[in-house]
């Protein structure tokens, strides 16, 4: 029997929240009715005002800092409230997701 994969070894994937904002994470639980998302950010995108160039920012679902134990951080999400998708992302959206999950030392 294979070991069930980390949450760093399971695939990103994308959904709209309830309040239509771009999530992303680690999808540790897919089942009919949820999907839980570990380490979860959000994605916003918007023009610059000067340029009217798309400008993309990430937070996380919640401030690494606020956690008492780092690998606790699986929100789950009921599919009647979200949509998903099958989107691939990428590669520099996945570089900053990786880089607030798992930031380098100063």
């Amino acid at each position: 029997m294979a070991d069930k994969p980390t949450p760093k070894q399971t695939p990103i994937s994308t959904i709209i929240d309830h309040i239509g904002r771009t999530v992303v994470g680690r999808a540790v639980r897919d089942t009919k009715d949820s999907i839980t998302l570990y380490n979860p950010v959000i994605i916003h995108v918007q023009p610059d005002p000067e340029s009217g160039q798309l400008q993309v920012q990430s937070f996380p679902y919640i401030f690494m800092e606020f956690l008492k134990d780092k690998d606790k951080n699986n929100w789950t999400f009921a599919k009647s409230a979200i949509s998903t998708s099958d989107v691939e992302l990428d590669e520099r959206i996945i570089q900053q997701y990786e880089n607030i999950n798992n930031p380098s030392p100063p």
